[in-house]
């Protein structure tokens, strides 16, 4: 049996070698009143698209995945994938209204080439650039320690 400070030291190591940059981050998202659920789900979508250019421009030479799930409800979710810049975001979408006023978004970045500091740094700033230019609020539930809130105008 491992002792907590062996496993720490072997999946320091592991993710050393393995030269994956991670980051996830879940959020809630406030679109606004009455947003039509086609610019919420084109939110999401830049989201993905910016912060996986930021990381090739960055130093990333290839994408592992950069995935989102968006939970607007029980029955309504969208599914959001990219595994190559030409091929676009792969989107499915079970969403039962035409309007998504909030929502929960999952975000998991994967590349290779970057460390996981670097990628957590430009996913945040990548988050706030698209989350002011499409008018929308967020609130971090769950990330690395020392995520602030909102960086969208009131």
């Amino acid at each position: 049996m491992e002792l907590d400070g062996d496993r720490e030291m072997h999946m320091e190591t592991h993710r050393a070698l393995d030269e994956l940059g991670k980051f996830s981050l879940h959020m809630k998202v406030d679109f606004g009143k009455g947003t039509p659920a086609e610019k919420a789900v084109s939110f999401v979508e830049d989201l993905l698209l910016r912060t996986t250019d930021s990381c090739l421009n960055h130093g990333a030479d290839m994408v592992g995945h950069v995935k989102a799930l968006m939970m607007v409800d029980e029955a309504s979710t969208v599914v959001f994938s990219l595994i190559h810049q030409r091929m676009g975001v792969n989107i499915t979408k079970r969403v039962n209204s035409n309007v998504i006023e909030s929502a929960e978004v999952i975000v998991h970045v994967i590349v290779h080439g970057l460390w996981d500091p670097d990628v957590r740094e430009l996913a945040l700033e990548v988050l706030d650039e698209v989350a002011n230019e499409h008018d929308v609020r967020f609130d971090i539930i769950k990330g690395y320690k020392g995520l602030r809130k909102s960086a969208a105008p009131p």
